[in-house]
């Protein structure tokens, strides 16, 4: 009896032509993310200006991935955070938005707010 990790791998899609061939897709999880989801909705509208389901992100999803979004380059990105939300992330090496949501998650926690945007 296959093991149920096996069955559920069984149920990935194949990529059916290119260099992967014959390999199969999986995407990296999302559980985290959809903790803070209404954290990353908010983030990703008022950072990027991408409404949700416009965009995919899962707990790997880091801010390199939207780079280009609005002609926008790392830096551009920080700075964007740090004016909307006052959060420095500039420690974060390479700017994972699961981490972004914690630390935005726990700054609404310290300062007893429901979003985490500056006045």
């Amino acid at each position: 009896m296959a093991s149920s990790s096996e069955q559920m791998s069984d149920d990935r899609p194949v990529l059916r032509k290119g260099p992967f061939k014959g390999k199969r897709v999986e995407f990296a999880s999302t559980a985290g993310v959809e903790t803070f989801e209404d954290i990353a909705e908010e983030f990703m509208l008022n950072i990027f200006g991408v409404e949700p389901g416009d965009y995919l992100i899962t707990d790997l999803s880091s801010l390199c991935d939207f780079v280009g979004v609005d002609d926008m380059e790392v830096g551009d990105i920080l700075v964007r955070i740090r004016d909307v939300y006052g959060l420095d992330i500039a420690d974060l090496p390479n700017g994972n938005l699961l981490e972004i949501f914690r630390r935005l998650h726990e700054q609404q926690a310290d300062d007893g707010t429901s979003g985490g945007l500056t006045q």
